[in-house]
């Protein structure tokens, strides 16, 4: 029940903090130590012209068009985390012989049998207190670009660097711990 004059108080009235997540994948364990940043993922219904004499309108869309995962992560030292994601990309693209995607199903962390290129992943959101407070499960998502690895003599020696990743998956769903 609200009181007139009286704003609504939330809940929970915390913001989101965002540096407070923990990203892992199934087949690349190293990532959930050394990522720096993720997005959630963004979504549109899209929408159908709907012509009349006088006016174009538009209605719902049938289609649910989701943005892609992206990442940032720390390069460590040994290449891990980059070379997992790499080795990823090159046994689903197979660029020397067909032979290559025959080691889909030998990747750490392979659950799917019958599907070895996809990999599930969660994202958890820290509250303030660090504590898990919202989980998000993304389903078969395979990658589909890594970035460079750029090394350059003027850069500061404490300066890590960084690489890209981005992926594509079916569906995510969200859940409030």
């Amino acid at each position: 029940m609200s009181i007139p004059g009286v704003p609504h108080t939330p809940a929970n009235p915390n913001g989101m903090h965002p540096n407070k997540f923990i990203l892992s994948f199934t087949a690349l364990p190293t990532i959930e130590y050394w990522a720096l940043s993720v997005n959630v993922p963004g979504l549109s219904g899209g929408e159908v012209l709907r012509s009349t004499p006088f006016i174009d309108l538009f209605v719902p869309g049938e289609k649910l068009q989701i943005n892609p995962l992206s990442i940032t992560f720390i390069v460590d030292e040994d290449l891990r985390g980059w070379m997992e994601i790499y080795q990823w990309l090159r046994d689903l693209t197979f660029p020397k012989d067909f032979s290559e995607y025959g080691k889909l199903p030998n990747r750490p962390g392979v659950f799917h049998a019958t599907l070895p290129q996809y990999s599930d992943a969660t994202l958890l959101i820290l509250d303030s207190k660090q504590n898990p407070h919202i989980r998000i499960k993304l389903q078969n998502c395979f990658p589909t670009s890594l970035t460079d690895i750029l090394l350059s003599s003027t850069s500061a020696p404490e300066e890590p660097i960084t690489a890209d990743a981005t992926f594509r998956f079916d569906l995510y769903e969200i859940e409030i711990l």
